[in-house]
């Protein structure tokens, strides 16, 4: 993305006031643990055995709850007497995975009940459960499954609903024409041409995405009163830092 390497644990610029990072459990299990007795060796010792290896893969939620515990500690850090960073966008998992990983913090509180882990969990749990801190946005692709999952989704987010903020409807390609309802009427002129059956084939195949993409849009919109995005379809691979503005500009409201 923009030009970059692959993103690791260690934070690093890509463009202009962006950087990125991506979360391991590991790695956020091995830097919080450090933040509480910051000493390294030990660690190694204590966590990075065939004992305490298997333990910690079984405490229900703690991978995920360390992956929010991270981008908690990033919206603290400060550079200079202020925040460091103003704004944290995080690809989460897909729907079963992601209300998993919203609901670590509660999980693991009911799990403690009380101590120090139960005081770090809420606080995690306080500021992902706050409206004015953390926004949600869902985003799917034009067709009828992921349109169902995202449905789906919002229904299972119980309190959280109220922090979607935005939907995407992503990968929309251009309408052939506008009025999809007459290509039924006008494709029977042209049957009899041998020459044009292959045209024919491919019109009536994006007619037909057209129609699933417009019924996703109806399905969508204002789904729990959050604006509707819509991304285009970009026919290329490798992105440029232009598309990706561009992108950006679409889901704040802009046109262009």
């Amino acid at each position: 993305m923009f030009g970059a390497p692959e993103s690791t644990y260690k934070i690093a610029p890509l463009t202009k006031n962006l950087s990125s990072l991506s979360i391991t459990a590991d790695e956020a299990i091995e830097d919080y643990v450090l933040q509480q007795i910051r000493v390294r060796a030990l660690f190694q010792l204590v966590f990075r055995n065939r004992v305490m290896g298997p333990f910690i893969d079984a405490v229900p939620g703690l991978h995920d709850l360390v992956q929010l515990g991270k981008v908690f500690d990033l919206s603290r850090q400060t550079k200079r007497g202020s925040l460091e960073w103003d704004l944290l966008l995080i690809d989460a998992p897909a729907t079963g995975h992601g209300l998993t990983m919203l609901a670590s913090p509660l999980s693991m509180m009911e799990l403690t009940g009380r101590g120090p882990f139960y005081e770090n969990a809420r606080l995690v749990h306080d500021v992902f459960m706050d409206p004015a801190r953390t926004a949600l946005a869902l985003v799917s692709l034009p067709e009828e499954m992921p349109v169902n999952e995202t449905l789906d989704l919002f229904a299972r987010l119980g309190p959280y609903q109220r922090q979607v903020q935005l939907i995407a409807l992503n990968e929309l390609h251009p309408e052939p024409f506008g009025a999809l309802e007459r290509w039924e009427q006008a494709r029977g002129s042209f049957e009899a041409s041998p020459a044009v059956a292959e045209a024919l084939r491919l019109t009536d195949r994006a007619v037909a995405r057209a129609r699933r993409q417009r019924l996703a849009r109806e399905r969508l919109t204002g789904l729990g009163g959050a604006p509707l995005r819509e991304l285009p379809f970009l026919f290329r691979r490798d992105l440029r830092e232009a598309d990706l503005l561009g992108l950006g500009r679409r889901l704040l409201g802009a046109t262009t």
